[in-house]
């Protein structure tokens, strides 16, 4: 039972991840961020490769959870590294719109 409990959390934690990666897409797609720098252009240009892999990551996750009904170890860690991951684009991307508004 832990396990159906353990993969609920980890689906509606992958869902969320999902809407934020949109967000953050959509937002850095948006004209309001443009670079005005080579350093800003190559930076805008590197988070949009990691939104890229992560939404693709986040979609085989989210398959394969629903898919199955077990949660195994590995799973899990899977899920909690592409959330950890994550996070931490949101950190970049709060920097790159930080520094973005500082160049404008």
């Amino acid at each position: 039972m832990e396990n159906v409990q353990d993969k609920s959390k980890c689906l509606g934690k992958l869902e969320r991840c999902y809407i934020i990666l949109q967000h953050i897409r959509t937002k850095i797609d948006s004209y309001l961020y443009e670079p005005s720098t080579c350093a800003l252009f190559e930076t805008k240009e590197y988070l949009k490769q990691k939104i890229d892999k992560l939404i693709a990551a986040n979609e085989s996750l989210l398959n394969y959870l629903r898919g199955t009904n077990e949660l195994l170890p590995d799973q899990f860690q899977d899920v909690n590294y592409h959330i950890q991951e994550t996070f931490e684009l949101e950190d970049d991307f709060t920097d790159y719109t930080l520094k973005s508004s500082k160049n404008s």
